[in-house]
């Protein structure tokens, strides 16, 4: 029965493949996976609870010469110790330090570099007292009925630092004083006001809705183009401390490693652990 039964032709084993929902989760673990997995995890477990019974039945008070020998407490983690054949000679040492004070010198040189830039980044910036341009344009066509001159007024660039009440009380003063051929055009941070010539009349207070929208949009632009600014030498301003601090930091670790290296050449003094100062070529009283 049973060779009949081998015969007969079977359908092949085919393990289940992985669903096609959960293809991202990499292939379907099968049996034997999970047995070498429970395996290996029962082999920990078995380690740690004898682990954690040898650390309940410790004597506290155990010793073994072993734990002072140079291969276990001194040599480290990676052996070396603290042996005089692993110590650097004089000479190297001096050499290292040197070295250090290359690169510290190469690096105080970029940041006084950097230094001086910023610096006169600022002094470009910094508010000048007239910073006014007047710009002459003869136009084509007539401009609400009159040919008149651009004026083109910049903003100080002292508002920069200034506070802002005063300057916006002044532009509320300056701006309702245009007449309605001189609605200010803003284009970023310049102003275009348009004046008219001698031969027309006094300019007067706007009056119609388009002409009140200009001024108002124009003020609002001219506030936006100040905090900006101000904001601007803000940033600029704490960099350059930011870059002073770590400069004065830098000369003095060059310092320190100039010192250090004089004293191992012995051309300086210095303190003995019992707090009194020498000198190399003092003479002995």
């Amino acid at each position: 029965m049973s060779s009949m039964r081998n015969a007969v032709a079977r359908r092949p084993h085919k393990e289940r493949s992985q669903p096609k929902a959960r293809e991202k989760w990499g292939i379907l673990e099968k049996h034997k996976d999970y047995s070498l997995r429970a395996r290996d995890y029962n082999l920990k477990k078995q380690k740690l609870a004898i682990l954690s019974q040898k650390a309940r039945n410790r004597n506290e008070d155990e010793f073994a010469f072993g734990m002072l020998s140079a291969n276990k407490a001194q040599a480290g983690k990676h052996g070396r110790g603290d042996t005089q054949a692993n110590r650097l000679s004089h000479d190297a040492v001096k050499l290292l330090k040197s070295q250090d004070a290359g690169y510290l010198r190469i690096v105080a040189g970029r940041g006084r570099k950097e230094i001086s830039k910023l610096e006169e980044d600022i002094v470009m910036t910094k508010p000048s007292e007239n910073s006014r341009k007047v710009l002459f344009v003869e136009e084509d066509e007539r401009l609400n009925g009159t040919k008149g001159r651009v004026e083109r007024r910049k903003k100080p660039s002292n508002e920069v630092a200034a506070a802002g009440s005063n300057q916006e009380e002044q532009e509320e003063q300056e701006v309702p004083s245009l007449g309605i051929e001189n609605i200010a055009s803003v284009t970023g941070t310049t102003v275009y006001a348009i004046d008219t010539d001698s031969s027309s009349t006094k300019p007067t207070a706007p009056t119609s809705k388009k002409a009140l929208a200009a001024q108002r949009d124009a003020m609002r632009d001219l506030r936006a183009a100040r905090k900006r600014r101000k904001r601007l030498a803000e940033l600029r301003v704490a960099r350059l401390e930011a870059l002073k601090k770590r400069q004065r930091e830098i000369m003095a670790a060059a310092d320190e490693l100039e010192l250090q290296r004089a004293k191992m050449a012995r051309t300086v003094g210095g303190v003995n652990k019992d707090g009194v100062k020498w000198k190399i070529r003092e003479r002995k009283r």
